[in-house]
């Protein structure tokens, strides 16, 4: 069981995190400062310092919170022993879509800035996110080698089949902060692309 200190200076990471993303948000990662997180945060800039060095620190932390937090829902639906391997790549287009509509912000920032922030700045944080990708691919393999084994999937090279949905995952869950869609909307137009991607567009 956490003490009280600790359980107080998680909130106080938690508020710092959360403000700084605001800020993020709005004057982009460049523009913003150290001393505007602590001014909107009404913590002192000496506390903020306590917790994070730097804007750097604060960002990477934003980011790779939320890459764990996808790949540990994506972990569960791959490893979901009630599910079929349909229903484990359905449920995971469809995760990451209410995975990227519940936290645009972050993702918003991270994909905007990526070209400008990561390469130069963090490109160590590059370097994560890459090799998460590259586990998520892993994940989606190992469900392609399951279907192609039960004769559900043709034979196809289970890892290019991984990476193509992969690509189609994330291009479909990223349009879905752009659009003017309710839930229903969203549902069906994934429904579609999962069906395009399973059945074809061939009659």
């Amino acid at each position: 069981m956490l003490t009280r200190k600790e359980r107080d200076d998680l909130r106080k990471r938690s508020e710092i995190l959360e403000t700084a993303l605001e800020i993020f948000a709005s004057r982009g990662f460049h523009s913003t400062t150290m001393a505007r997180i602590s001014k909107v945060s009404q913590y002192p800039l000496g506390t903020i310092y306590k917790y994070f060095p730097g804007k750097k620190e604060i960002y990477h932390e934003l980011v790779i919170n939320r890459v764990r937090d996808l790949g540990q829902i994506l972990f569960e639906i791959s490893q979901n022993q009630k599910m079929g391997v349909c229903d484990k790549l359905k449920s995971s287009l469809f995760a990451q879509a209410a995975f990227y509509r519940a936290n645009r912000e972050v993702v918003r920032i991270y994909i905007s800035e990526r070209s400008n922030i990561d390469a130069v700045v963090m490109p160590k944080l590059n370097e994560k996110v890459n090799t998460f990708h590259e586990k998520m691919v892993s994940l989606f393999q190992d469900i392609f080698d399951q279907g192609i084994d039960k004769g559900k999937f043709k034979s196809y090279s289970s890892r290019d089949m991984a990476a193509l949905f992969s690509d189609i995952v994330h291009s479909a869950a990223w349009s879905s902060l752009f659009r003017d869609e309710d839930e229903s909307g969203l549902n069906k137009r994934l429904s579609m692309i999962f069906d395009m991607f399973t059945n074809g567009i061939l009659n």
